[in-house]
């Protein structure tokens, strides 16, 4: 008699290895727990998807080792702009912002810089790096069904149960984890039906000596005959896309039918100028621009990341990077819950924080033609966050980057510092606990950070940390490890060593998650 196996126990179960989900579940195996990330898919992308790396984006890579190998894919130094012109080969008539800094401007900001770099190179980096710090990734491992009760029971192809603490659904915009939870969606509207080509042109074409000499994002082509968007995505390859019309085109499936490789190789040399491009058609695909948000982002131990809490358009450039910005908040979070070193409200605070956040992008992305407040270093990195575990701050979606003010709720102001290992920035001090940033006195900090039991480190880094975030003789920022600024005490020369103890064990309790009553003890 043939017995059902015992499940998988794990404490996380993330549901999709897209960007979404592999950044929740290296986030959370980096703070502690137990991971298992299942893919219906038999493997990472494939083909280029999204390719704009914000800044932000790439201060979580740097964060986990990756900015190298990143690099590596990457399309190169590119000019934040879109180039508008008749054709690839035929002059531009007008530049337009992408809504991305400049290299230049994003390092005042930020120890890096946003660049371009291909989705399919992306996420093997991001299974790989998951897979050596013990993580867990089963490609070919559809979720069949699933019960949420205390905690999470799972079904997956071939019969294998999965039993866990928590389950992430970071399977896109037709999610079933977000059905299981009995999650709705919100439609926001659309922009259109698209038709794209990836293609690699032929090396006599003149193709990347034309982007050589004028790098652009992307360039959107006013031929009458061929309007549309070409884009290099990395590798060699490029994308090209066209919006479909009732009564000129067909629309969805049967518009991709029309498109035969000869109609979409006369299309690609009209868009180019170049007309004896021979192109080698990669791909095809339709697709609907569209906006969704679900009705919620969490119900119990279930929890919603990416295109399954907030799908977007490309406008913007937003849609990667918001996922990878839910995955990374996240994770910390259930990796502190599994530890035990956090109260419910620190799970609560992920909803409070990156929900408006995933509603203002996706609403956002229907809106073409210009930047928005959002865009660029303002919407990447001054975002100011409110939630209970935010001991103040300012009103949701405030923007305050380069402020200097290091309110709570705003990331920690850039800066380079001197430490015993030379250079580093302040971000990089950031460890698996908090970070106690303090003013020239600091003995009494330290002395009340040492009885907490949340580690809460003090890295020693002379004045210039101070001096940034204009920090007295006797303050002191609590840091979480996501560079959130949790808590901000600015002593009176009166303030005793026991004051300090209070204050920090009181901070560390809201900052976790804690009701007051039961915060630390001093």
């Amino acid at each position: 008699m043939q017995t059902n196996p015992s499940p998988i126990e794990t404490d996380v179960l993330v549901v999709g290895a897209g960007p979404a989900g592999l950044a929740t579940a290296l986030a959370a195996v980096t703070h502690g727990a137990r991971v298992l990330v299942v893919e219906r898919r038999g493997t990472t992308s494939t083909i280029p998807r999204a390719t704009g790396v914000s800044t932000r984006t790439m201060e979580i890579l740097r964060e986990w080792g990756l900015t190298e190998a990143v690099l590596a894919g990457a399309v190169g130094d590119v000019p934040p702009r879109i180039a508008v012109a008749d054709t690839l080969a035929g002059p531009v008539r007008e530049y337009r912002d992408v809504g991305y800094p400049s290299r230049r401007e994003a390092l005042r900001a930020s120890p890096t810089h946003p660049l371009l770099c291909p989705q399919d190179h992306l996420e093997p980096l991001l299974v790989a790096e998951l897979r050596r710090r013990g993580g867990e990734v089963r490609f070919d491992s559809a979720l069949i069904d699933l019960t949420v009760a205390d905690g999470v029971e799972a079904r997956l192809a071939g019969g294998e149960r999965v039993r866990a603490r928590f389950v992430v659904g970071a399977d896109g915009p037709r999610s079933r984890v977000r059905s299981a939870l009995g999650i709705g969606l919100r439609d926001l509207g659309t922009l259109g039906d698209y038709a794209q080509v990836l293609f690699r042109p032929d090396a006599a074409s003149g193709v990347e000596a034309l982007f050589a000499r004028e790098p652009n994002v992307l360039w959107s082509i006013e031929h009458p005959e061929a309007a549309g968007v070409l884009l290099p995505v990395g590798g060699g390859r490029w994308c090209y896309a066209r919006q479909l019309h009732d009564g000129r085109d067909c629309t969805g499936a049967e518009g991709i039918a029309a498109h035969t490789p000869e109609f979409w190789r006369w299309l690609l040399r009209t868009a180019t100028g170049l007309p004896d491009l021979e192109p080698q058609l990669l791909g095809m695909q339709a697709f609907t621009m569209a906006a969704a948000v679900a009705t919620a982002v969490r119900s119990g131990p279930g929890f919603l990341v990416g295109d399954a809490a907030h799908r977007m358009t490309p406008v913007g450039g937003n849609g990667m990077n918001t996922a990878i910005h839910d995955g990374h908040e996240l994770g910390w979070r259930l990796g502190w819950t599994v530890r035990g070193w956090a109260g419910p409200a620190l799970l609560d605070s992920y909803v409070e924080e990156r929900e408006p956040i995933g509603r203002a992008r996706a609403l956002r992305s229907l809106r073409p033609g210009g930047t928005d407040p959002i865009d660029g270093l303002a919407g990447d990195l001054g975002t100011a966050y409110r939630s209970c575990t935010v001991a103040t701050g300012p009103a949701d979606g405030e923007l305050r980057l380069g402020t200097g003010t290091a309110r709570p709720g705003e990331r920690i102001p850039h800066v380079w510092v001197r430490t015993d290992g030379g250079r580093r920035a302040v971000l990089d001090l950031l460890g698996p606990g908090f970070t106690l940033f303090t003013g020239a006195v600091d003995a009494d900090w330290r002395t009340a950070a040492a009885h907490l039991p949340v580690p809460v480190e003090v890295p020693a880094v002379g004045d210039r940390v101070a001096r940034r975030c204009g920090l007295g003789p006797r303050s002191a920022l609590l840091v979480r490890p996501d560079g959130v600024i949790a808590w901000r005490h600015d002593a009176g020369a009166r303030e005793t060593a026991a004051d300090h103890a209070r204050a920090l064990a009181r901070a560390v309790g809201t900052a976790v998650g804690l009701e007051p009553a039961v915060a630390f003890a001093a």
